[in-house]
C-alpha cells in the first residue's frame, strides 16, 4: 500500500495499566487453540514487521504490541467499479501504553498495495488506456475497544494512467472514504443489506507469531468524488465521476477481506 507521510496519531484513552493490558489482548481475542480457517488463502509463509512505527515516547516496548495483517483476497467495489482484490496488502499498526501516564494510543504504520486494473485499455493495452486503482492511507486511524474487533480507517484510491497525472484520487486526505471494518455484521442503508464478517480465530500457534485468520467488511460508507484528474487541478475530475459513478452514496458501496493477522510485543521486535 507509494505512501505519503501523514499524521499517525490515533485516538488516545486513559486507562490503569491492568485494564490497558487486557484491553490490548481484547483487540485480537486471547490465544486459544488452532481452529479451522476460513480464509480460502494459504497463510503467508512469513510477515514482515518492518513497517512497525516508532513507539511514542515513554510508551513501554512490553505493553506495546505491533500488528501486521495481511489481506489475501476479497473485493472492493465503490462506485461503478468492482474490483476482486488480486494481490496481497499488508496493513501495519501498534497499540501502546504509557506506564506513567496510563495512557492508550493507537499507532498507524503503513499500507501497501499493487495497483489494481479496474479499466481494460480502449485497444486491449495495458499502459496508455488501462486504469489501475490503488488503495492509500489518508490520515485517519482507530482501533476502537470492541468484541467484534473494529478498524476504522481512511482510504483514498489513486487512479494511475498516463493521461490522469499524478494526482488523480478518489477521496483526499481532507475527504477520504471513511472505512469502519468489523467482524461482525453491518448495518447498512439501503439498497445495501446486512453483510457478515468473521471473527478473529486462530488458525496456527506453530511457528510463532500466533496466526489470526478475521474477515473483514463494511458496506455502510460513501464514497467522494474524483480530485486532481489532469494537470492536478481537475480537468478530467468530471469524466472519472461519469464513469466511475462518483459520488457513491452510503449503501451502495461495499468493501471485503480475508485477511491473515500476527502481532509481538515491541520488546521482541
Amino acid at each position: 500500500m507509494k505512501f505519503a507521510r501523514f499524521s499517525k496519531r490515533g485516538s488516545r484513552l486513559a486507562l490503569p495499566a491492568a485494564i490497558a493490558a487486557a484491553a490490548l489482548a481484547l483487540c485480537m481475542g486471547a490465544p486459544a487453540q488452532a481452529a479451522p480457517t476460513l480464509n480460502p488463502d494459504p497463510i503467508p509463509e512469513s510477515f514482515d514487521f518492518s513497517d512497525c512505527p516508532p513507539l511514542p515516547e515513554g510508551a513501554s516496548p512490553v505493553y506495546s504490541q505491533c500488528f501486521v495483517a495481511v489481506i489475501t483476497s476479497g473485493t472492493f467495489q465503490v462506485g461503478n467499479f468492482d474490483q476482486e482484490i488480486e494481490h496481497p496488502m499488508r496493513m501495519t499498526f501498534a497499540q501502546t501504553l504509557n506506564l506513567e501516564t496510563f495512557e492508550y494510543e493507537t499507532v498507524f504504520g503503513k499500507l501497501r498495495a499493487e495497483p489494481m486494473l479496474v479499466q481494460p485499455g480502449l485497444f486491449g493495452d495495458p499502459l496508455l488506456t488501462a486504469v489501475y486503482a490503488q488503495p492509500e492511507y489518508a490520515g485517519h486511524f482507530e482501533v476502537p475497544v470492541s468484541s467484534d474487533y473494529r478498524i476504522n480507517v481512511g482510504l483514498k484510491i489513486r487512479l494511475v494512467n498516463p493521461f490522469l497525472g499524478s494526482k488523480c484520487t478518489v477521496g483526499t486526505n481532507s475527504n477520504p472514504i471513511m472505512l469502519s471494518f468489523t467482524t461482525g455484521t453491518t448495518d447498512p442503508p439501503a439498497p445495501n443489506t446486512p453483510i457478515t464478517g468473521e471473527p478473529a480465530n486462530v488458525v496456527r500457534t506453530d511457528p510463532p507469531p500466533v496466526v489470526r485468520a478475521p474477515k473483514h467488511v463494511d458496506n455502510s460508507f460513501s464514497v467522494p468524488g474524483a480530485s486532481g484528474c489532469v494537470f492536478g487541478w481537475g480537468a478530467a475530475n468530471w469524466l472519472i465521476n461519469q464513469v466511475g459513478g462518483f459520488p457513491s452514496p452510503a449503501g451502495k458501496n461495499t468493501v471485503i477481506q480475508n485477511e491473515y493477522v500476527v502481532q509481538k510485543q515491541y520488546s521482541q521486535l
